[in-house]
């Protein structure tokens, strides 16, 4: 299915591009972390800014990885009580789910516990406040995904996470390749399928990439999905995610465990990386609609397309939550603005980059979820969740380190 919100134009309401932080504005909220790309920055800052309107302190973090007992302030990230509390989550009945799905995870699942709990910029929480609300609701994420994928989904039957048909069964990929979500459906001709789900949210498609395997070249000629399988754009480590996971969806229709599948990657329309990735992947595909039964389909949609779907099918509450959290770039712009507004005061030093600041997008606009409602981060967390559908397979990553070589998702 295209896109619902196509972006538009740099004159249109919706801006073309994440706006360019200054490093003063990172260095001010404790968001100043080398090698993020410029979308990464924005958004770090914004769940920095998101955080301080809780009124929560800033969590600490060991710059570049380190080992030693140096602990710095990172705005992106929160202190282990208010972690242990669920605040990384849109609501008490999202953070109960979480628990349970831990103590249920499949054999081998990986999570990070500490980013899962700690880390605001993580898509690992993400992917649970999109989609626990429609696991406890399924006429909700029935009337949420018939519109987003109407040639494939007529129902949603369940719903399961950090999930994968076969870690390290050399019938698959033998290795720890898995899927963020599993959507069960059923489509328009009655038959059983399944939505396999990745999200992203900061990430730019730049690695570290999983370690090749044999197994990878043998499956990617089985699979027959793509126009060349032995193609070194699939390997590359913008699209080597991609491939996997999609070689692992057509691997679960080969063995049987779903009749029909189909892979849905979720981003923000600003990550311009990834957007450039998923079409990219396209492009190598023999089949991107999956079309044949016999082939499993692939799509990309913006996240923005996904909470707008979310507001018109009833979940309005948790839609403003997701896209003022996640998506409302506005409050960076602002900051951005007045601290070049300011710099007009006074003379700029020698060699200021004030030119760039001058290819600032216009704000967003609540276009994209128009039928979002303005609803308070306070009140949202009110929100009272029905009883945890019953899922003995959902799961999360296990406590091993995220994206460990050859062992990642």
């Amino acid at each position: 299915m295209a896109d619902l919100a196509p972006p538009l134009t740099a004159c249109g309401t919706r801006p073309t591009r994440a706006p360019l932080v200054p490093e003063s504005l990172l260095r001010q909220y404790a968001c100043l972390i080398l090698g993020d790309t410029r979308f990464r920055a924005a958004a770090r800052l914004r769940q920095s800014l998101w955080r301080q309107e809780q009124g929560l302190p800033a969590g600490l973090h060991r710059p570049g990885g380190t080992r030693d007992l140096l602990r710095l302030p990172l705005g992106s990230t929160l202190q282990p009580a208010d972690a242990a509390r669920g605040l990384n989550f849109l609501s008490p009945a999202v953070h109960a789910f979480v628990r349970r799905s831990l103590v249920l995870r499949e054999e081998g699942a990986m999570v990070h516990y500490e980013r899962l709990h700690r880390n605001l910029l993580s898509s690992e929480p993400l992917t649970y406040n999109l989609f626990v609300p429609l696991a406890l609701n399924l006429d909700l994420a029935t009337a949420v995904f018939r519109p987003l994928l109407p040639a494939f989904v007529h129902q949603v039957t369940g719903i399961r996470f950090e999930t994968s048909p076969g870690r390290h069964d050399p019938r698959y990929l033998n290795d720890g390749t898995a899927f963020d979500a599993a959507i069960s459906v059923i489509t328009p001709d009655g038959e059983p399928a399944t939505v396999f789900i990745e999200v992203k949210y900061s990430e730019g498609c730049t690695g570290p990439a999983a370690t090749h395997r044999p197994r990878y070249d043998g499956a990617s000629r089985e699979a027959a999905l793509h126009r060349d399988p032995d193609s070194p754009a699939l390997r590359s480590t913008l699209l080597e995610q991609f491939w996997r996971l999609h070689l692992l969806a057509q691997l679960a229709v080969r063995h049987s465990v779903t009749p029909r599948a189909h892979l849905l990657v979720l981003y923000p329309q600003l990550n311009r990386r990834v957007r450039s990735a998923t079409h990219l992947y396209a492009a190598e595909l023999t089949d991107s609609t999956g079309s044949s039964p016999a082939l499993t389909g692939f799509s990309a949609l913006t996240l923005e397309t996904f909470v707008a779907a979310l507001a018109q099918a009833g979940g309005g509450a948790e839609a403003g939550y997701l896209h003022h959290r996640y998506l409302d770039l506005k409050p960076v712009l602002d900051l951005i603005l007045a601290e070049t507004a300011a710099l007009d005061d006074e003379p700029p030093p020698a060699g200021a980059p004030l030119a760039l600041l001058t290819r600032l997008s216009a704000a967003p606009s609540s276009a994209d979820a128009s039928a979002v409602p303005a609803v308070p981060s306070s009140s949202v967390r009110k929100l009272k969740g029905k009883a945890a559908v019953a899922t003995p397979r959902t799961s999360a990553r296990s406590l091993a380190p995220h994206r460990a070589t050859g062992e990642v998702r």
